[in-house]
C-alpha cells in the first residue's frame, strides 16, 4: 500500500509499478505455497510477506533507473 500511495501521489514510473506488483505477488504466492509446506503458517506468511516487499521495492527501482536514464538519454 505504501508503494501504491507514492506512485498515486507523484504519478511517475507507471511501468515501474506495474512490473513491481507482478514482481510482488509471483514472490508472494511462490514463497507461501513454499514455505508453508516447512514452517507455521503466521512465520510463513511474515517470511513470505516481507521477501515480496522486498523484491517489490527492488524492481520498481532497477526499473525507475533503468527507464529514468533511457530518459536523460533522449533529452
Amino acid at each position: 500500500m505504501g508503494l501504491v500511495q507514492w506512485l498515486w501521489a507523484r504519478h511517475r514510473f507507471w511501468s515501474a509499478a506495474v512490473a513491481a506488483g507482478l514482481a510482488g505477488a509471483v514472490v508472494l504466492f511462490g514463497l507461501v505455497d513454499v514455505l508453508r509446506l516447512e514452517l507455521s503458517r503466521y512465520v510463513a506468511d511474515a517470511l513470505a510477506t516481507g521477501a515480496a516487499a522486498t523484491a517489490s521495492v527492488a524492481v520498481l527501482t532497477l526499473v525507475g533507473r533503468v527507464r529514468g536514464r533511457r530518459r536523460a538519454a533522449a533529452r
